[in-house]
């Protein structure tokens, strides 16, 4: 992920957590650090962006330490997870700047393959425990849907052992590469041949993901003229996603953009749905339409228009790269493709999809995007 990226449009989400200053020479600062660090391992990694308001997402400037390096060091942030987690793992420390301005972000790996607990009490200088022994912190939503770091309950637990039993089969997934890697591609291909006529897709479910298609189009279409805006010539991918089997019922309201927005993951500076809430631009902010929550987003780096319905019916057309990111060394529009670029992002809205679908309850090989 592009670190400077994330710092600029910074937005509380699962994977990423917002905390106002801290003071890591204090219990109750290593406190802090110590709890996001351990939940965001178990969530399956994250990032804890430091001096920022959780509510806004706008950057601190006020109270900035003068020696900001020197106190989150990586050995001293690093020295403090280490002796309080219950399985050691290595995070990395970044120090993007805003405004000329350095702010601290804490990087924590995936992979995690059983879950983290607190290895001993963490007490305060009055000897108060802050985080106790053996309590297992996750990331997790509250009661309005809102993204939060909490003790683990019954109901984190599933989702705990799901992110642990994924990472051991990506290792099973790394074996397997291994040891296939010496087969001809004569015998891949018929491998996959032989996968894909077992699968037998049903073109019903291909069917209605084609109408949504040219539905979400002819919206698209329709946003265009009612804003009545000129869109410089450029060409753009677009995907249609529809859960295919039971849905949990689900309105179209703020708690439902919530939970889309807390399961959408950032595997690069920008999640793959551009979700602004918090913008104070009202062109560029979700509204409901038609039963759907959409947005159009146009700046000098992209072109998107997406929906998404509470039936589990995602939408989203995005501009090529190629022709609306500018510089001295970019293309001309239309004149360029990166392909690579377009099949990463292609992977990319398929697994966010799949995070909506698990977040709306929908249980995954039941039901399938």
């Amino acid at each position: 992920m592009d670190i400077q990226e994330l710092i600029k449009h910074p937005q509380e989400s699962l994977s990423v957590e917002l905390k106002a200053w801290i003071d890591p020479e204090t219990s109750e600062g290593i406190a802090k650090i110590v709890k996001a660090a351990i939940a965001l391992r178990n969530y399956g990694g994250g990032y804890l962006l430091i001096g920022f308001d959780d509510e806004t997402g706008t950057p601190i400037f006020e109270g900035i330490p003068d020696n900001l390096e020197k106190l989150f060091h990586i050995d001293n942030i690093q020295g403090f997870v280490t002796k309080y987690s219950s399985e050691p793992f290595e995070i990395t420390i970044h120090f993007p700047t805003l405004k000329g301005k350095k702010f601290p972000v804490v990087e924590i790996p995936s992979g995690v393959k059983t879950p983290v607990a607190m290895k001993k009490d963490l007490n305060d200088n009055g000897g108060q425990p802050l985080l106790r022994e053996h309590e297992v912190y996750i990331r997790s939503l509250n009661s309005n849907n809102k993204p939060s770091t909490t003790k683990a309950t019954w109901k984190d637990w599933n989702n705990i052992i799901e992110v642990c039993f994924e990472n051991r089969e990506a290792d099973i997934g790394r074996f397997l590469r291994r040891h296939l890697g010496g087969l001809s591609p004569e015998i891949i291909k018929q491998l996959a041949v032989s996968f894909m006529e077992a699968a037998q897709p049903d073109k019903t479910t291909e069917e209605s993901a084609h109408e949504y298609l040219q539905e979400s189009e002819k919206r698209y279409e329709a946003v265009i003229e009612e804003r009545g805006v000129t869109l410089p010539k450029h060409g753009a991918w677009e995907v249609a996603v529809i859960i295919d089997g039971d849905v949990p019922s689900h309105s179209a309201n703020l708690a439902f953009l919530n939970l889309l927005n807390s399961n959408n993951s950032r595997y690069t500076g920008w999640p793959i749905w551009i979700i602004l809430q918090n913008t104070s631009d009202d062109n560029k902010r979700p509204y409901v339409e038609q039963s759907s929550w959409e947005a159009f987003i146009i700046t000098d780096r992209s072109i998107d228009f997406w929906r998404l319905n509470p039936t589990g019916k995602f939408f989203l057309r995005s501009a090529l790269a190629d022709d609306v990111v500018g510089g001295s060394r970019s293309p001309k529009p239309l004149k360029a493709f990166d392909f690579g670029l377009a099949t990463y992002r292609t992977g990319e809205a398929i697994a966010v999809a799949l995070s909506f679908a698990k977040a709306m309850g929908c249980a995954l090989g039941v039901c399938r995007a």
